[in-house]
């Protein structure tokens, strides 16, 4: 019920009548009022719900922002042609950390920007239902009125515009109104720049593949002054509808080894705990020599070029209720964690995510575990894991597809010419992860367990092939035999 008062006299009406009689009053609503309630705003770049957002650490990543930024201005030669570059990497590279300091470049030089943020935990960011609307709506706030009244005409000549296909929607909401715009004289020097970012944290592989079909039909024709940065992880859908779409239009970034990730890490950890050590409530009880190199080191390998590893260490370091240099050396294995002391909650329910999402998981994690506990000194060549756990050729590439952003499968780097096709564990932590029970849970790998039965498996397959020969030429199977039967043994 609404209480109104007049005078002494104290009145009471329903809230239904209420509400009509407030809309009656403020007139029917427009076209654009209609869109706003079709709006994620925890998507945008800038919006309260992301408070302090992942961004890149100050003199990091500087090479694959100017890529970037050189592309969006068109001062690349190389990329000048293409209007939409993909940046991918593994899980946890730190892609929405970069896609948000884009996007803050971008407004603070004023370009026209529009961005989505997806995020599987929310019920608004982890579907693909609201993309076009808060998309047209960013658009529409900072361009001319011109597109604001196309957008609003469109929304009440087709009321239910938001129940159309996501292509129907692009049309409507976002090329037309921009043709519209373009045609009434509106120029300008800059492109506008659409940022979508996490597109494999969208719900449906199948439209995330949809949405990059969508954004190059988009500006197929060349006559939008538009741009469109799309940052994921490599899963195979995306992977896939990007290997289709023309070389002359995209522009790729690949969050590997090439942009001296292991050293920007390093200056992170090193700020950062320069930080703990001049801004910590027990600063007083810190060496000044914290942490020793060693100790950097360790972390810097640990994260092998991922930055989710060094910022889950920075926050359980850096709590205000608990001795940094205790936590450091929890997280370095020197110290065990208290009862219900969780140091890496956020990198535990990544790869938890991931591996929940795969089919046949017992069977990846017999491969996993056969990468991370096979004898020293051996390649983890495909075929022979694939002859080993009696898999068919290519098995292990199917089933390792779903997991691109965590294991790589690659050509060795001494026989380039894919004559030797090698699995790589893309972090270093998930190995550590899979042997602690307390972590992994269900995903745990029992190292006596795992040894004991590749053993038998190399005793089997010995029986079979009868490799009764010199030392030599000893089968494989015999040396794997001798190397796990000795470290159950």
């Amino acid at each position: 019920m609404s209480q109104y008062f007049h005078g002494s006299r104290n009145f009471s009406i329903d809230n239904s009548t209420f509400n009509t009689v407030t809309n009656q009053y403020q007139g029917p609503k427009g076209g654009f009022e209609h869109l706003q309630e079709h709006v994620a705003h925890g998507a945008f770049h800038d919006s309260s719900e992301r408070f302090d957002p992942p961004k890149c650490h100050h003199n990091t990543r500087v090479a694959i922002i100017k890529r970037i930024t050189d592309w969006i201005s068109g001062l690349n030669e190389d990329t000048r042609e293409a209007l939409i570059m993909w940046l991918y990497g593994a899980a946890g590279a730190g892609k929405s950390a970069i896609a948000q300091t884009i996007a803050e470049i971008l407004d603070g030089q004023h370009f026209v920007l529009a961005s989505f943020f997806f995020w599987r935990d929310d019920p608004q960011r982890g579907t693909a239902k609201l993309l076009v609307t808060t998309l047209a709506y960013q658009l529409a706030v900072k361009l001319p009125p011109v597109f604001r009244e196309r957008l609003g005409l469109a929304f009440e000549n087709d009321p239910l515009i938001t129940t159309r296909s996501l292509d129907a929607q692009f049309k409507t909401l976002v090329r037309e109104p921009l043709l519209e715009l373009l045609h009434s004289g509106f120029s300008t020097n800059n492109h506008l720049v659409i940022v979508i970012d996490g597109l494999d944290e969208c719900n449906d592989p199948k439209v995330q593949a949809r949405i990059i079909d969508i954004s190059f039909s988009l500006l197929h024709s060349r006559d939008l002054p538009l741009k469109i940065l799309i940052s994921s992880r490599p899963e195979i859908d995306i992977s896939s509808s990007f290997d289709r779409k023309p070389f002359s239009t995209l522009a790729r970034i690949a969050l590997d080894d090439g942009y001296q990730s292991e050293q920007d890490i390093r200056l992170f950890l090193a700020d950062k705990c320069n930080e703990i050590k001049t801004q910590h409530r027990l600063r007083s009880y810190i060496p000044i020599e914290w942490p020793a190199k060693d100790s950097l080191n360790a972390l810097v390998r640990k994260s092998s070029g991922q930055f989710i590893y060094a910022s889950t260490v920075v926050k359980y370091v850096a709590s205000p209720r608990h001795r940094p240099t205790h936590r450091l050396e929890v997280v370095l294995g020197i110290q065990l964690p208290k009862a219900g002391d969780s140091p890496f909650a956020e990198l535990d329910a990544l790869y938890r995510h991931i591996l929940m999402g795969v089919e046949d998981v017992d069977l990846i994690l017999q491969i996993i575990g056969f990468v991370i506990l096979h004898p020293l000194n051996y390649v983890n060549s495909v075929a022979f894991i694939e002859a080993f756990l009696s898999l068919a050729p290519g098995d292990v590439e199917l089933l390792m597809q779903n997991l691109g952003s965590l294991i790589s499968v690659e050509n060795h780097p001494y026989r380039p010419n894919g004559s030797l096709l090698t699995i790589r564990l893309l972090h270093a932590s998930l190995k550590d992860y899979l042997l602690d029970q307390s972590r992994s849970k269900d995903f745990f790998l029992d190292r006596v367990k795992m040894h004991t039965q590749y053993a038998e498996l190399s005793i089997a397959h010995m029986t079979e092939n009868s490799p009764l020969q010199p030392f030599t030429g000893m089968s494989p199977y015999v040396l794997i035999c001798f190397n796990f039967y000795f470290l159950i043994a």
